[in-house]
């Protein structure tokens, strides 16, 4: 006996749009849903499958996306679950030629990257989604959609054939190369697929390699990869001839590949997860189409070379929160989105041609391969690996658009620099306790709020300190946290009032972002430094889109 699917039209019941709908509860969606419901705005997270990913899949978190989850609540539970890497190492012809560090990363909590498989960085995300009141509706697919200057209507499907029609305000495609918004939407997917095939094996391995480090072995037969994964595990990847023949035995397959690549003893033991997969690099022609946006895999898809793709995926999502959070209520026009479609597709075209191109250097051959080697290995050598490619790598040094006005390491479109205030020993009360975590800049970030440093740089006495205060007092606003940073040591501790202030009595501040007359720092929820600029009254609200005090909500339709 068959039923007819129930149809419900939630919008005859509904006065009005209902928030935001994230379709797809990987990573990424789970970054936006709990981002936004972090900053109180409604969110309804659905995902086709009917069960959370149960596939290891990406497994390299590096700092930037470490920032993003810790400002999310979420970065203590990934780093009780994943492993620590703190090196790579490349090798060619049996020989390591380079080794990269961390010790150079800019001012960061996360001077390393995490090993973690990909569906314990989601279970990570969800249980902090869950812990903010979120719900994750799995085997709800989106069937249709119909955006409009007011809303986008959705069609969605359960499991049993049921069909909800309803309305929501904006929506985040988040649901992967085989993106359904993206297709709904009629946007173009357009790149190429890489010849080769790939082969990973996840498991136990018998070898001296260190597990806290990459390894990169690049042969004339192709590349090896070993990470090693948390819980005593590796995993051993890769990459085959487009004519090369597989066996049944994926692991077996894999193993001899690593007996012919590896120069080191490496041994697949126990019970190995496999895998088979090609590599496509594309780039969706547009992020965002009115009131629906792309993030992650719907919007790009790239080599995982250098582990960039769920990166990059959940600075999308993370960037797109805050702006999104502040049109939703009325605070920002949705020009903000636009600056944000921008800003995010030509990150991911750099994210497509670093890729692309460690990819080829993995195969190169003859007096390329050579050149490629002496490369690498001056590079290390004079320290420019660890000094420029490092950070690349780890998205710390990636700009958004051309940076603008820089003071020092202050630069608009970079990443403010999370730096460590030191305790205040002159004010007891509020010194932390013994064990305690010292605050960082970007702990100021912690509600999807943008914020507005004052750093004060003289503000060393009580006078001085009293006027720095007076220009913190007038850039109170609505939409965003003003914080005055003083080097004062006594007084002016804490949160007094709506202006924060932080005491910065031994200048780490000041003196890691090179300020040394006041300066007024805009930074937005993605760490981003939006605007540097000398102090002024009232007009810098209009000069930095800030809302002044008592002003009307900004509302502007799409």
């Amino acid at each position: 006996m068959t039923t007819d699917p129930v149809t419900t039209d939630t919008a005859a019941h509904t006065p009005g749009p209902a928030g935001v709908l994230v379709v797809g509860a990987g990573p990424v969606g789970l970054t936006a849903a709990t981002a936004l419901l972090q900053q109180g705005v409604r969110v309804r997270l659905i995902d086709r499958a009917e069960r959370p990913n149960p596939h290891a899949k990406a497994i390299t978190l590096w700092p930037r996306a470490l920032e993003a989850l810790h400002r999310l609540g979420a970065g203590d539970g990934i780093l009780a679950r994943g492993l620590p890497l703190h090196a790579q190492n490349y090798h060619s012809a049996g020989r390591r030629v380079a080794r990269l560090t961390f010790r150079k990363v800019p001012e960061t909590r996360f001077p390393f990257a995490v090993s973690l498989p990909q569906q314990e960085t989601e279970q990570a995300l969800r249980q902090r989604f869950e812990e903010l009141g979120g719900t994750t509706e799995f085997g709800v697919a989106l069937t249709a959609l119909t955006p409009s200057p007011e809303g986008v209507t959705v069609e969605l499907t359960d499991a049993d054939g049921a069909t909800e029609r309803t309305r929501v305000d904006w929506l985040i495609g988040a649901d992967g190369a085989h993106s359904t918004v993206r297709a709904a939407i009629g946007t173009g997917f357009e790149g190429e697929t890489y010849p080769q095939r790939f082969l990973l094996s996840d498991g136990v391995c018998d070898t001296p390699l260190a597990q806290d480090e990459a390894h990169y072995f690049m042969t004339a037969k192709g590349v090896l990869v070993v990470v090693g994964l948390p819980g005593g595990n590796f995993r051993v990847f890769t990459g085959l001839a487009p004519d090369a023949e597989i066996a049944d035995d994926i692991r077996a397959e894999v193993q001899r590949a690593a007996s012919e690549r590896c120069p080191v003893p490496i041994r697949l033991t126990g019970e190995h997860r496999t895998g088979v997969f090609r590599v496509h690099r594309r780039i969706a022609d547009r992020f965002r189409k009115g009131r629906v946006l792309l993030v992650g895999d719907a919007a790009h898809i790239h080599s995982p070379a250098g582990g960039q793709g769920l990166n990059t995926g959940i600075e999308d999502a993370a960037s797109l929160a805050g702006p999104l959070g502040g049109v939703v209520r009325g605070e920002r026009g949705t020009d903000v989105l636009d600056r944000w479609e921008r800003e995010r597709r030509a990150v991911a075209l750099e994210v497509l041609s670093d890729t692309d191109l460690q990819t080829r250097l993995w195969t190169m051959r003859g007096w390329r391969r050579n050149v490629r080697d002496r490369a690498l290995g001056l590079g290390e050598r004079t320290g420019l690996l660890d000094r420029f490619v490092t950070p690349r790598q780890t998205q710390l040094s990636l700009t958004h658009a051309a940076p603008g006005r820089t003071r020092g390491p202050l630069r608009e479109g970079a990443r403010l620099p999370d730096v460590r205030l030191a305790p205040d020993r002159t004010a007891p009360d509020r010194t932390p306790p013994p064990g305690a975590p010292v605050p960082r800049l970007h702990d100021l970030l912690d509600d999807g709020r943008p914020v507005l440093l004052v750093l004060a740089a003289d503000g060393r006495d009580a006078a001085r300190t009293a006027r720095a205060r007076v220009l913190a007092d007038g850039l109170i606003g609505p939409g965003h946290r003003t914080v005055l940073v003083s080097a004062a040591r006594t007084g002016a501790h804490g949160a007094s009032g709506p202006v924060r202030v932080l005491a910065d009595p031994a200048g780490r501040v000041h003196a890691a972002l090179s300020v040394r007359t006041p300066t007024v720092v805009l930074v937005r929820p993605d760490a981003v430094v939006s605007a540097v600029r000398p102090p002024g009254g009232p007009e810098l609200f209009q000069e930095l889109r800030l809302v002044p005090p008592q002003a009307e909500p900004v509302q502007e339709g799409v």
